[in-house]
């Protein structure tokens, strides 16, 4: 699925693709990962992005990947309008270091407002970019709908939405065909689906536990 098709996350059941890499003719990619998340809730990933901190917090998430996190302009109680400043290996310590703006945005800009008020779960929404340049590669969601027996997660990562952040600066489509191509190679998709699957395994584990002895909250 494109980011044009987001709205069919909330459409019941599952789509034809939830783990893998689809990739498109004009260079564009959707990295997809499906994680059950057995005693979870989705009030839980919502509280652990919101309180998330600093780097030995993020090394809880993913041990061997993780190795760096900051933010900047944190609102209280709220990750939305905040930017999460990474560093961090996809798939192993074997490739590249990826230095990254994570930058949360309302899920009210990637869904349909009537329809995701109507739906059981979270959205953690993002526009994803470099930390060392002024660009953003693409944008991804964190979909959680609640379940019997637990939640699940179903990520989508939409790459190759390059955009500026220098407010002097718009890219051409041809600089955007360009950085595409440049950036959004089939190594950074396949080590994001890696991460992705790997990173949101540790959470669900961690995350039943860990909430209820940081919040005191039983009642979920």
């Amino acid at each position: 699925m494109r980011f044009e098709n987001a709205n069919d996350l909330l459409n019941p059941g599952y789509l034809k693709i939830e783990s893998g890499v689809v990739d498109y003719d004009d260079d564009f990619k959707t990295v997809c990962a499906y994680t059950r998340m057995p005693g979870c809730k989705a009030k839980m990933v919502d509280w652990w992005f919101g309180w998330l901190g600093g780097t030995d917090q993020y090394k809880l998430w993913h041990p061997r990947d993780h190795v760096f996190s900051d933010w900047e302009n944190r609102q209280s109680g709220t990750y939305i309008g905040s930017s999460h400043l990474v560093h961090e290996y996809l798939g192993g310590d074997d490739g590249p270091l990826f230095k990254l703006r994570i930058n949360f945005r309302d899920p009210h800009e990637f869904f349909d407002q009537r329809r995701y008020a109507a739906f059981d779960g979270t959205a953690v929404c993002a526009r994803i970019g470099s930390l060392e340049q002024p660009v953003n590669l693409g944008r991804m969601t964190h979909f959680v709908r609640n379940t019997d027996f637990g939640c699940e997660m179903r990520s989508r990562f939409f790459l190759g939405h390059i955009e500026s952040r220098d407010p002097d600066h718009d890219f051409s489509e041809e600089e955007k065909a360009g950085l595409r191509r440049e950036l959004v190679t089939e190594d950074l998709a396949r080590r994001l689906h890696q991460h992705a699957t790997e990173e949101m395994g540790y959470l669900g584990e961690l995350l039943p536990v860990f909430y209820r002895q940081v919040t005191g909250d039983v009642t979920v």
